[in-house]
């Protein structure tokens, strides 16, 4: 089953939260990529419950570049920008795209600007799904053997608790309470081989996104402490070698602790040069540069 990797920035943004002050603006970023997380991991176990053991394609998280000017016959490109899919899934023979929100509140549907039930504006969301479904065709063509494909898109709404009032019928647009009916029609086998295909859409997709970059902060201003790697509540220590997260219920030996410290400050800034004593500043200091350095000796950790 291939996992879906949690986005940088939220990555970035809950170890800050731990770690220093963080604006309101990005408070409120935080928890609506967090959200968005939680929902395309909520689509992923449906989808992924559905098709075990049956021969369908899942592609989680796809990323691709495309051309602004949208003319390959440019020598020098004006620019590109990145196109993301929450989920690709071929069954059937039949390509699906998925774009999955979570929101907590209601949402009035129309064909030009959505609103809240307020009337506030909030925008067209199946804007972003056809500028996403374009971009995609264009991709398949690119392919040469994809050319055939019907692309449908849809826009799901994961959260059982929020109404989409004024929802018109047929436009691909589905609610908590029709997702999993709409999987159990679609999911059939491939009856053919689309290896070619599915060869092409890894050799286009990237690795990293465009968008990723360092967080702004420097590496003295972080404040020191072992937080869980779930849930971010700071660790309590069980004995010398191991950390208990009260929170998850989860037990974390030492070593464990001190790879992830390491993964945190790469993630913050890649380009920081680390060594022992920063590693074990930046653990408050429970973590001694001498085991840290042990442990690098005997190729446990890297940095």
């Amino acid at each position: 089953m291939i996992l879906r990797y949690k986005p940088l920035k939220l990555e970035q943004l809950e170890i800050l939260k731990c770690r220093a002050v963080v604006a309101a603006d990005e408070v409120n970023e935080l928890g609506n990529l967090k959200l968005g997380w939680e929902g395309e991991g909520e689509l992923d176990r449906m989808i992924d419950e559905r098709m075990a053991g049956r021969n369908c394609i899942h592609l989680k998280d796809y990323r691709f570049s495309v051309s602004q000017t949208g003319n390959d016959s440019r020598k020098v490109s004006r620019s590109t920008s990145e196109v993301q899919i929450d989920n690709i899934f071929i069954a059937g023979d039949l390509v699906f795209t998925f774009e999955v929100k979570k929101y907590n509140f209601d949402l009035v549907y129309s064909d030009t600007v959505w609103t809240f039930t307020g009337g506030d504006k909030f925008k067209n969301l199946m804007q972003q799904v056809s500028r996403h479904n374009d971009a995609f065709r264009y991709l398949l063509r690119q392919s040469g053997n994809g050319a055939d494909f019907e692309v449908y898109s849809c826009l799901v709404f994961i959260n059982p608790k929020q109404t989409i009032y004024n929802l018109p019928y047929g436009k691909n647009i589905l609610t908590y309470s029709g997702i999993e009916k709409f999987l159990d029609r679609i999911v059939r086998d491939n009856h053919y081989s689309h290896d070619r295909l599915l060869d092409f859409l890894e050799s286009r997709r990237l690795t990293k996104s465009m968008y990723d970059g360092k967080a702004n902060i420097e590496l003295d201003a972080l404040a020191g402490g072992v937080y869980c790697e779930h849930c971010y509540r700071e660790l309590e220590r069980v004995n010398r070698n191991k950390y208990n997260c009260v929170k998850c219920n989860e037990n974390f030996d030492l070593l464990t602790v001190t790879r992830r410290l390491i993964n945190e400050l790469k993630m913050l800034n890649e380009d920081w040069k680390l060594d022992s004593s920063i590693i074990a500043k930046y653990s408050g200091h429970q973590i001694s540069s001498s085991y840290i350095r042990r442990q690098k000796q005997r190729g446990n950790i890297d940095y």
